[in-house]
């Protein structure tokens, strides 16, 4: 069998236990709050002349219906938020660059339609554990049929109370929250880490679509971003 290797978007989620103790969290789980996570870029140029416009940390809004991921670069100048709503099945993807302000959104058919990667063959659960941001944590390896193709490895925690947080990305058969893993988006590998976890109430309007962007159709915007993520793998 072969060995460990990476991937998705959620992503994405991570620990520090907070006002609430650990015994807490450890009993009840986790339904609201924050995760923050560390972003590197394994493959590119680490001397590369876009380097220093790229995002390094990126925050996860939870509760136990809906996501949002939140992330900036270039000071400012990039932005891109994640929102997620499971009940429903649709990701509400927003971008905002040089002024430009665009959202689309995505059903889980649009999600397949633009995911190019295949889905696992397997999915081989460890006995492996690991403490990650204070959260309890275990391994998977995702397999694929493509012997072109290594494993991806992924650690996730169960203690989070949401209902298939993974729906929507290329992880859907892992069944918590992610909490280290690699992604790739746009030709460009990802590995998110997370580095602290924040329990409390979260603002409604996290969960919302943002105001004034644009609506576009998920082609549109999934171009949008080829392009100017692009820029960063030349």
């Amino acid at each position: 069998m072969r060995k460990s290797f990476l991937i998705i978007s959620a992503a994405a989620t991570v620990a520090m236990i907070g006002l609430h103790g650990c015994s807490h969290t450890l009993l009840t789980g986790g339904q609201e709050g924050t995760i923050k996570f560390a972003m590197s870029f394994p493959d590119l140029d680490p001397n590369g002349l876009m380097t220093d416009m790229l995002p390094r940390e990126a925050i996860l809004s939870f509760n136990r219906d809906h996501q949002s991921m939140d992330l900036s670069a270039g000071m400012g100048i990039f932005k891109t938020s994640m929102v997620v709503n499971t009940p429903s099945k649709v990701v509400e993807y927003h971008m905002s660059v040089m002024g430009k302000s665009l959202v689309a959104e995505f059903t889980r058919r649009d999600l397949i339609n633009l995911n190019k990667a295949q889905p696992p063959l397997a999915v081989l659960h460890t006995m492996a554990r690991d403490t990650i941001a204070g959260m309890p944590c275990k391994q998977a390896f995702l397999l694929y049929e493509d012997i072109s193709m290594p494993e991806v490895e992924v650690w996730y925690t169960e203690q989070l109370e949401q209902e298939n947080p993974n729906w929507y990305g290329p992880y859907s058969e892992i069944p918590g929250v992610l909490m280290r893993y690699d992604v790739v988006q746009h030709n460009i590998r990802m590995h998110m880490e997370a580095t602290t976890v924040n329990f409390g109430p979260v603002d409604p309007g996290m969960f919302l679509k943002r105001p004034e962007h644009q609506e576009v159709s998920p082609e549109v915007l999934y171009q949008q971003l080829d392009e100017v993520l692009g820029a960063f793998n030349n």
